[in-house]
């Protein structure tokens, strides 16, 4: 059984994209059903559900009690990913601009991993746009992808209860064994230490979930936590930024989402806003303060944005 009623009504309204193959290539198109057509079909075909939890579901599940703090509730939580499938399944080997705990309810999976600072030039993650390897997981050839034979690989084995942290941009590849249900929370990276003095057991139907809402993503603080991305992304290699660095990554970063009236001085007046130790450099700490300081910067383009 699958556990989940396929004849219950919200089932066989709620329409899904399932993905076709569950060796994952992100070439392959997807497939629209209802929920309940993907119910009745999952255990017969190779197709995989890999779409945020339905919400009919989303009263069931918890938040993981890790991410239960009220700024991060508030502020960091992207998006949610429910993974179901009768097993088989296995990823491109990859990585996610957000951090991640993937928690298993049914099935085993398998995880191999790598830290990107310790492997970054050897990962072999050759399809920019994607954030993947092209690499087949199933043979890999060294002579072709040499990085792989020095890479320092984590394995993990989960079985039902079972929850992983996929710490921010760590290359991953996973396997899935037998009938297969798992939910994952991603939310953006923040390395400023939190204090949690409040905390309250909820369900995934009581949160917000920032890119997973088309209007949220043209908001102020949508765009300070891409630009908290990328600046952490930059950091991994520079470890601090200077000027001109961080206007070659926001100011590029700002015209993508058509906001070409902040212009480089209006660009430079934040970097010296996030510069609180007047240091003319951004470490971590600086970096993670763009979620509150931005918005409040951006109310000057109020009648542009």
């Amino acid at each position: 059984s699958s556990g989940i009623n396929a004849e219950y009504g919200e089932s066989q309204l709620f329409s899904v994209f399932v993905e076709e193959g569950k060796k994952e290539n992100r070439n392959e198109g997807s497939r629209h059903l209802t929920f309940s057509e993907f119910l009745k079909a999952y255990k017969k075909e190779d197709i995989y559900y890999v779409n945020p939890v339905p919400p009919f579901l989303a009263s069931d599940i918890p938040l993981h009690l890790p991410l239960n703090c009220p700024f991060v509730i508030e502020n960091l939580l992207a998006d949610n990913v429910m993974w179901f499938s009768s097993g088989g399944t296995k990823s491109v080997w990859h990585n996610d601009a957000y951090e991640n705990i993937n928690c298993l309810m049914r099935g085993t999976k398998w995880f191999i991993m790598a830290n990107r600072s310790e492997t970054h030039q050897k990962a072999h993650i050759d399809v920019r746009g994607g954030a993947y390897s092209s690499v087949d997981v199933e043979n890999v050839d060294t002579n072709k992808y040499p990085g792989f034979k020095d890479i320092q690989f984590y394995n993990v084995s989960m079985e039902a209860g079972d929850c992983l942290y996929i710490p921010w941009m760590w290359f991953h590849h996973v396997n899935s064994f037998g009938s297969n249900l798992a939910v994952n929370i991603w939310w953006r990276s923040y390395r400023t230490p939190l204090v949690c003095d409040e905390m309250k057991q909820l369900t995934l139907d009581q949160l917000h979930f920032r890119d997973n809402d088309e209007e949220d993503r043209s908001v102020p603080l949508s765009e300070a936590a891409h630009q908290n991305i990328y600046m952490h992304d930059r950091m991994y290699v520079e470890k601090t930024i200077d000027p001109p660095a961080f206007l070659d990554s926001v100011g590029p970063a700002l015209d993508e989402r058509g906001m070409q009236y902040v212009t480089d001085e209006d660009v430079d007046r934040l970097f010296k806003l996030l510069d609180a130790n007047k240091d003319g450099l951004l470490n971590y700490v600086e970096i993670d303060s763009i979620l509150t300081v931005l918005p409040n910067f951006l109310l000057q383009f109020k009648d542009e944005l």
